[in-house]
């Protein structure tokens, strides 16, 4: 049987990045990646996590009194992690806005009514629904229920995932997705494994089989300077992704640390600060590499 509750972090209405037209985005919790340049920390674990952003606090006290573990204080470090188990109770009573819990259950019901609101804008820009995280796989049962329902009702459904799950649990989640957004991020197994902690075999045998599926495929290559830049890498993932049937394109999503701030307020260190974003022109050299194998390539941000 299907769940029919998970676990989500967001829902974005009016999102236009993640498969065609005005959709809306609903972020499930808990990912097996931990990518150097995740933009979307609070998306890693599978539970619910407290953060604190502190130029928001107007020092009033209410988390400190809501708090039934004792892990908010007023002093340095705001938050004792080791104490806190993600109640929320804090983010419930804070009337500023500083503290935020990140993670909470959700129906597929509940989810239903939410993207309901957004129909019109389907209907006029040919958009629709994405599943993203986080992994979607990592709720397999809520995904696949949520998926099948929204499919029931007529909406197109998209589902992006990092790939690395068994076969037998990602097969089952895109049965329901129109659209496959697929992330490949290294074509070497032992650099993936520094990058994102996972190596890449599973990921790469996934992708052939989803490619083999008839499912519409997108693959999202993030482009992150000095990490997965190279002309050798893209020369391999031209030669790979030039070898399946079915890419329809292959989209080069550009380096940025906006989620930066997250990370201080998860009371995590960024890995990568101070990091560029790439050059349009660097951009440009890289998708080459790809269109040579006859892919065709979107720039995010540059289309």
């Amino acid at each position: 049987m299907e769940a029919e509750t998970g676990t989500i972090f967001d829902v974005k209405h009016f999102a236009v990045h993640d498969g065609p037209g005005i959709r809306t985005t609903i972020f499930l919790k808990g990912c097996p990646l931990r990518c150097l340049w995740c933009h979307s920390p609070e998306s890693q674990s599978p539970r619910p996590e407290v953060a604190y952003y502190p130029n928001l606090c107007i020092g009033c006290g209410a988390c400190v009194e809501a708090c039934p573990n004792g892990a908010q204080t007023l002093g340095t470090p705001k938050i004792l992690r080791e104490l806190c188990t993600g109640v929320g109770r804090c983010a419930e009573e804070c009337y500023a806005g500083a503290t935020v819990i990140y993670g909470r259950e959700a129906s597929v019901g509940e989810m239903l009514g939410e993207v309901d609101k957004d129909r019109l804008l389907y209907e006029t820009s040919g958009g629709g629904v994405t599943l993203s995280g986080g992994e979607p796989a990592m709720q397999p049962g809520f995904a696949s229920a949520l998926l099948g329902a929204l499919k029931a009702r007529g909406y197109h459904t998209a589902l992006d995932t990092c790939g690395h799950a068994a076969w037998r649990i990602l097969e089952r989640v895109i049965t329901d997705a129109d659209l496959v957004l697929y992330d490949l991020k290294h074509m070497d197994t032992l650099i993936h494994r520094e990058l994102t902690g996972v190596t890449s075999e599973l990921i790469q045998s996934n992708l052939r089989r989803v490619a083999e599926s008839g499912k519409t495929l997108v693959v999202r290559v993030p482009v992150v300077p000095g990490h997965n830049d190279s002309p050798e890498n893209f020369a391999a993932m031209a030669g790979f992704l030039g070898g399946l049937q079915g890419v329809e394109a292959v989209e080069l999503l550009p380096y940025h640390n906006l989620g930066s701030p997250k990370y201080v307020a998860l009371g995590r260190e960024y890995p990568l600060e101070g990091l560029r974003s790439p050059e349009p022109e660097e951009l440009g050299e890289l998708a080459s590499l790809l269109e040579a194998e006859g892919l065709r390539i979107v720039i995010e941000g540059l289309e």
